[in-house]
C-alpha cells in the first residue's frame, strides 16, 4: 500500500493508512519550509537545540530501530508518506503528524514501522538546522491548541475527518508533544496516538494506528528509539 489513506485490507483495518505502507521510500524533503507557531501539549524546555552538526541520512539510518532493539515487534521500512492538506490551514502541521504525512524542508529523513499485535507505529526521523528543529514542535503545538475540536485532512482524493484531538503526556528528549485523536474515514471510526520528540537537531515522530480501530500509546517504541538518538 503506497497511498497515504489505504483502502481496507481487513474489515477493521480501514484507518491504518500511512503507517502501514512499507518499502524503501526514504528521502530528503526539499519542499518549502512552512512551519511556524506556538502552542501547548507538553511544555517545551527552555534550552535551545544542541548546536551539533545535524545528522545526514546515513547517520539517521544508523540510528533507526532494528529487531534487536525491540525483539517483540516486527520492524520494517516505511514510505515517507504524502503531503497533507487541511480545510483549516492552522491544522495542517498537526494533521501531518497525526497521519504520518510528509514533512518538508528537512536536511535528511528516514522512516520505518514497528508492529506488535494489531498496532503499527510509523517512526520518522527528520534532521533539521538548529533554528528549524525547535520550530517544528512549536507549529504542531499551535495546531494542537487551535484544532482540538476537529477538522478535515486531505491527501489526493482521500479525506479523513479528525473529530477530536486531546493533548497527552510526552517524555524524553529535549522537548516533546503528544496527542490522542479520534478519526473517521468512509464511515468507520478509529483512534491514533502520536508522539513528537526533539533530540538536538533531530525530531522523531511516532504515529500509532491499530487494525482493531483503537491504538495503544507507543511508549516502548518511543523509549527504544530515543536511546539511539543520544
Amino acid at each position: 500500500m503506497h497511498v497515504p489513506y489505504a483502502r481496507r485490507v481487513l474489515p477493521a483495518a480501514a484507518m491504518i493508512m500511512l503507517i502501514t505502507s512499507c518499502g524503501t521510500g526514504t528521502g530528503t524533503g526539499t519542499g518549502k519550509d512552512t512551519h511556524a507557531g506556538t502552542g501547548p501539549s507538553s511544555a517545551p524546555k527552555t534550552q535551545a537545540p544542541q548546536a551539533r552538526k545535524p545528522f545526514d541520512e546515513d547517520e539517521l539510518t544508523a540510528r533507526q530501530l532494528t529487531p534487536q532493539d525491540l525483539p517483540d515487534h516486527t520492524i520494517e521500512e516505511a514510505f515517507q508518506g504524502a503531503l497533507i492538506s487541511s480545510d483549516k490551514p492552522e491544522c495542517r502541521d498537526l494533521a501531518t503528524v497525526l497521519l504520518g504525512g510528509a514533512m518538508t524542508g528537512t536536511l535528511g529523513q528516514v522512516h520505518n514501522k514497528a508492529t506488535k499485535g494489531t498496532t503499527a507505529t510509523k517512526v520518522s526521523l527528520h534532521s533539521w538546522t538548529v533554528t528549524k528543529a525547535g520550530s517544528v514542535l512549536a507549529d504542531v503545538r499551535a495546531g494542537g491548541q487551535a484544532c482540538g475540536g476537529g477538522f478535515n485532512a486531505v491527501s489526493g482524493a482521500d479525506k479523513v475527518t479528525i473529530t477530536k484531538v486531546v493533548a497527552a503526556a510526552a517524555t524524553g528528549g529535549d522537548e516533546g508533544v503528544a496527542y490522542s485523536a479520534e478519526l473517521e474515514q468512509d464511515g468507520e471510526k478509529s483512534s491514533v496516538e502520536v508522539v513528537l520528540v526533539r533530540q538536538g537537531t533531530t525530531t522523531a515522530t511516532f504515529t500509532a494506528r491499530s487494525a482493531s480501530g483503537t491504538a495503544e500509546p507507543p511508549a516502548a517504541v518511543v523509549a527504544a528509539q530515543l536511546k539511539k538518538l543520544h
